[in-house]
């Protein structure tokens, strides 16, 4: 059975370029190689950390997140396991080893600052109200 393309909402379009251009900046790699299939490891770590945001910050499904990158949700769901679990050993560690948590927690405060001024912006708020007019009733 041939799967149909999944389309993106302008929103969520916007919420995923955040993501990955927050990722981009702390991790140091170029954002379309976040979004490419690219197993080298800083991306591997930018790309979960991607999925981090936008399911942890945005409570988007593990489902909605891997359609977006195209992957499945089991690796949506491996992955923010990934960056967890390394939240929590740099917690613990006090980050001695100097883990790439670093790098989440810096992808996370550029995530809200974008986050904080794309909800200010009138884009956001023409796109809310015209979702809103589009729901069923």
């Amino acid at each position: 059975m041939k799967s149909e393309a999944y389309t993106i909402s302008k929103m969520d379009g916007d919420y995923l370029k955040m993501a990955v251009q927050a990722t981009s900046r702390a991790f140091g790699v170029d954002s379309e190689d976040i979004l490419g299939k690219s197993r080298v490891h800083p991306l591997v770590f930018a790309r979960m950390t991607a999925y981090w945001l936008l399911s942890i910050c945005k409570g988007y499904s593990h489902s909605k997140t891997g359609r977006m990158f195209n992957r499945d949700h089991g690796a949506i769901m491996n992955g923010i396991k990934k960056v967890e679990l390394e939240l929590e050993l740099d917690t613990a560690s006090k980050n001695v080893n100097g883990s790439w948590a670093v790098n989440v927690k810096q992808s996370h405060e550029s995530f809200c600052r974008f986050h904080k001024v794309y909800i200010e912006s009138d884009i956001y708020l023409a796109q809310k109200e015209t979702n809103y007019a589009v729901q069923p009733s």
